[in-house]
């Protein structure tokens, strides 16, 4: 599956921008045909949907699914199942603009496809994925395909310029529990006044660092906001925890060659709880702090 890179599709401008705010926007990475064929597969998915009950390992439920009416979260792993999904992950430019990032080697880390429905789209509290999945080093990022045109009032992602290069933060409550996101006080002290809103048109990406903190609002329009992530690592990048998505294309190496060694980032990193235990999404952890 690895191959060289053969396309340069960012600027040197653009790669510092990356390095120096944490994230980048780049528009219409994906032409429009593709991005329909991408919403009609994930139609499909919703349709499946009816059928099931409760979270599984394909579709994590919002509390107001019926089969009525279906309602979702997130279909998880949709790399795994469906070809279109592995192809954004795996063939399209996404992978090449990664390559020149945290490249020349990548790896493939994990797929999830976030769905925020008219009216009815959940909220992601104030986070940073490396609180979930920390690595041995920093070049590790989340690429989000947007299936819809993105705006304030269907919850775009918003982001704080420069956070990555400071502290990971807990994502741990007062008693214990890893709710997945940042404490109130934590949270206080940001300067949010600097946050960037990404609203982008659909077949954009945005990418974020994984100790980026980033946060996106409830989706209060009638217009859906259905995000397709995709997170990468340096091929050099070796995982402290184990792999909780059962997927087997975790790790897969898409561009450069195999490392020698792992590289390794001086510091300490926060661990989370062993999600092998269970883990559904995010949105069920930050429904304990909502509680």
């Amino acid at each position: 599956m690895a191959t060289t890179l053969a396309t340069r599709y960012l600027t040197d401008a653009q790669i510092a921008g990356y390095h120096q705010d944490g994230y980048l926007a780049v528009p219409r990475v994906i032409d429009g045909a593709q991005v329909d064929a991408l919403r009609r597969v994930t139609d499909g998915f919703v349709e499946r949907s009816r059928g099931a009950a409760r979270s599984d390992a394909v579709f994590d439920l919002d509390p107001r699914h019926t089969a009525a009416a279906p309602v979702l979260r997130r279909i998880k792993n949709p790399a795994d199942n469906d070809p279109l999904y592995r192809w954004a992950a795996f063939d399209s430019p996404i992978p090449d603009i990664v390559a020149q990032l945290i490249g020349p080697s990548i790896r493939f880390h994990h797929s999830k496809l976030n769905m925020k429905g008219s009216l009815i789209g959940a909220a992601v509290e104030v986070h940073q994925d490396a609180a979930f999945y920390p690595h041995s080093n920093d070049d590790v990022l989340a690429v989000g395909l947007l299936l819809d045109d993105a705006s304030a009032a269907n919850g775009a992602m918003a982001v704080l310029p420069g956070s990555h290069r400071g502290p990971i933060y807990t994502h741990y409550d007062g008693q214990g529990r890893f709710v997945g996101c940042l404490r109130d006080d934590d949270v206080a002290r940001l300067d949010r006044r600097h946050a960037v809103l990404l609203e982008l048109p659909a077949g954009s990406i945005h990418i974020h660092h994984y100790r980026l903190v980033h946060w996106s609002a409830p989706n209060t329009s009638t217009a859906e906001r259905r995000l397709l992530i995709n997170s990468y690592t340096a091929a050099d990048a070796v995982s402290f925890m184990p792999d909780t998505t059962g997927s087997p294309l975790v790790g897969t190496l898409l561009r450069g060659t195999p490392p020698a060694v792992a590289r390794r980032t001086a510091g300490d990193m926060p661990l989370p709880p062993d999600f092998r235990q269970g883990y559904t999404s995010i949105y069920e952890l930050q429904t304990e702090t909502r509680r």
